[in-house]
């Protein structure tokens, strides 16, 4: 069955990364939108060059206002999966189509499970205690708390209240999940 899918590219400063990250994402989903949030340099420019499509504000507000503006418009656009992945280059799209396979088999959210075996150990303490800590709190199960590679149901997407504009996006989706209890799956990947 044929599932319209979407991806957001919340973006700042990434005019270096953001086209190889568009073409590659372009062959797993059906439009792409990147949320310039307040770039300096072109990103708006080479993302539209390279297909995208681009809404793009002046002043930098966070990744978290960036992505619930990307979210508002793949909602207005009938899509059926959203895809959520970050414009530095880390996620590689190969696993989009993993992502929406999770989602066509009835999960509300999947993300995207890091390999952190190559990671220092300070960063794996940094995640092992945040991932302990919103479980705590909103227990969902999630493994991987940290992570902007995630794909959702457009059910999923219209029941999200999200409220952070910088990093905290990623406590905010724990929460929503919790709280509306989304059906959860993840993917497991490397991440450059």
């Amino acid at each position: 069955m044929y599932m319209k899918t979407i991806a957001i590219i919340p973006a700042l400063n990434e005019e270096k990364r953001i086209t190889k990250v568009i073409r590659d994402t372009k062959r797993f989903v059906d439009e792409v939108i990147v949320v310039d949030d307040g770039s300096t340099d072109n990103t708006a420019k080479v993302s539209k060059k390279a297909g995208a499509k681009v809404i793009r504000y002046e002043k930098n507000r966070g990744v978290g206002y960036a992505t619930k503006i990307g979210l508002k418009e793949a909602i207005k656009t009938k899509s059926d999966i959203i895809v959520l992945i970050d414009g530095d280059g880390q996620h590689d799209p190969k696993y989009i189509p993993l992502l929406i396979k999770a989602v066509k088999n009835g999960a509300d959210y999947v993300y995207g499970l890091r390999n952190l075996s190559n990671y220092p150990l300070d960063r794996k303490i940094g995640n092992w205690g945040l991932k302990t800590l919103t479980n705590l709190f909103c227990p969902t199960g999630i493994q991987y708390t940290e992570g902007g590679y995630r794909a959702l149901s457009i059910n999923a997407a219209r029941r999200l209240d999200l409220r952070a504009d910088r990093y905290e996006r990623e406590m905010d989706f724990a929460y929503n999940v919790w709280k509306n209890k989304f059906k959860v799956d993840y993917v497991k990947m490397e991440v450059s």
